[in-house]
């Protein structure tokens, strides 16, 4: 992790404009286009939900405004990131499952299973709960397989958000071969242009695990 530069960060003006805002977030509902990304995990019998939580991070890790943060009122940038994604347990109630970025998607579904089996086993203020929510290098995934919905809002706080990013993945219209995704960024460290450009890499990253 390293420090921003404000002397010749050209957001310079821009951050110090919006991170005093009292929600400083803005949010953008899209649709992705992921009919061949679910055909695909179908014949190869793969989880669809694996396979794009996958690209997200792949995408998410390789496009630079969103591994920004704010620590102690300045801009960071992060090396890499993890994904905090909300699961739900046998119960009904979620939990969180802490993912890294593997090697491959075969790699990362290991990963991913490990880590959802002992998160749904365990109470939400789990210790992994404990060790790992809140930190800066996290990126907030949802997904709300039930809904198509057309725009989204996050609870919030009056504490200090860091910066993170939420993502919410929709429904998949299997007519259409579309899902949403809602997409929360803090204003001080990007404008629409930079999740337009974000869209398209995951876009990209989707596409290629179908190549």
């Amino acid at each position: 992790m390293t420090p921003i530069d404000l002397v010749t960060w050209p957001r310079e003006q821009h951050f110090s404009l919006f991170k005093e805002f009292t929600q400083p977030y803005f949010n953008v509902c899209v649709q992705l286009d992921m009919g061949a990304l679910y055909q695909h995990c179908k014949s190869q019998q793969c989880s669809f939900f694996h396979a794009y939580i996958y690209a997200t991070l792949q995408a998410s890790n390789t496009y630079q405004p969103m591994l920004l943060r704010i620590i102690d009122g300045v801009p960071w940038q992060l090396a890499a990131q993890r994904a905090s994604v909300v699961e739900l347990a046998d119960d009904d109630t979620f939990r969180f499952s802490y993912f890294s970025q593997q090697a491959t998607l075969n790699d990362f579904q290991v990963h991913a299973n490990k880590v959802s089996l002992a998160a749904k086993q365990q109470p939400l203020f789990s210790t992994a709960f404990a060790q790992t929510e809140g930190q800066t290098d996290l990126i907030h995934i949802s997904v709300l397989p039930w809904l198509n919905f057309t725009s989204f809002s996050h609870a919030h706080t009056q504490g200090n958000h860091f910066g993170i990013p939420k993502l919410v993945f929709g429904q998949f219209d299997a007519q259409k071969g579309t899902m949403p995704i809602s997409i929360d960024v803090h204003h001080a460290l990007m404008d629409g242009l930079h999740v337009a450009k974000f869209i398209e890499q995951l876009q990209q990253s989707i596409d290629a695990l179908c190549a």
